[in-house]
């Protein structure tokens, strides 16, 4: 059993090391400037060009928007699904899975033709939209919603008389860990955007995210803008990773 252990953890240093590894030679190059040391990319990417910074609040804003009405969208649609008994419900649940399973390049071109139509290319709407609509995020939050009983749920009601109170009350505090885990994980998802960006607004380069143009920036400062693309994220993980860690051990997520 030791011998199991010991080598389960030798796997997983292995594993870390190797996805830890170019994080860590990235955020040390960044500290060296033409063969000197300093902060002296930071200072050229952020000060003596603006541009990094222009495109780094795009992301910010893109990432932000789509988490924010993401959740939004799926709070209701997750109850619907955990709580409510209507016909064809297990039906209608089995598509949201099935159009989740769906890679990207599957509704491309059915993406792309509505925004066409609705004159919506080449806008940040067109960037934001098509993310927004998550059945992932739907199905995860349906099954933490599966767990809350259904008797705190009618007592509040009674309590209450308001459905808007009954949800505040009765079912957020229950998956407050699910809300924040796929607040992450949205979030991250959306930050590193590409496709989508070079697909739906190729033809208007100052609504792209920062992520199409990390590769366009000069090869000195490169390090340091990739050290700072990767910050929000591990900010992200590093505040909220015993939430990440409780909602995934608690759902086996």
């Amino acid at each position: 059993m030791k011998k199991k252990s010991v080598f389960r953890l030798a796997v997983l240093w292995a594993f870390a090391t190797m996805f830890a590894l170019p994080v860590a030679v990235t955020a040390a190059r960044s500290l060296f400037f033409e063969g000197r040391p300093g902060l002296r990319q930071y200072w050229e990417l952020f000060v003596t060009n603006f541009t990094y910074s222009y495109y780094f609040w795009n992301s910010v804003f893109y990432a932000s928007a789509i988490t924010a009405v993401s959740i939004a969208l799926s709070l209701p649609l997750a109850f619907l699904f955990a709580k409510v008994g209507f016909p064809g419900r297990d039906g209608l649940l089995f598509v949201f899975i099935l159009v989740m399973l769906l890679p990207f390049q599957a509704t491309l071109l059915s993406n792309y033709i509505r925004l066409r139509d609705f004159n919506m290319l080449n806008t940040p709407l067109a960037l934001t939209v098509p993310m927004m609509f998550s059945p992932f995020a739907v199905f995860l939050l349906r099954q933490f919603m599966k767990t809350i009983p259904n008797d705190l749920i009618d007592y509040t009601f009674l309590e209450t008389s308001s459905v808007i109170k009954t949800f505040r009350y009765a079912v957020l505090p229950q998956i407050k860990p699910a809300l924040v885990s796929l607040a992450v994980l949205i979030f991250c998802d959306s930050w590193s955007m590409v496709d989508q960006a070079l697909i739906f607004s190729m033809e208007n380069e100052k609504i792209l995210p920062l992520s199409v143009i990390l590769s366009e920036l000069p090869g000195n400062v490169r390090s340091a803008g990739g050290t700072a693309y990767m910050l929000p994220i591990l900010l992200l993980f590093a505040a909220f990773r015993e939430t990440l860690e409780e909602s995934m051990e608690a759902y086996k997520l």
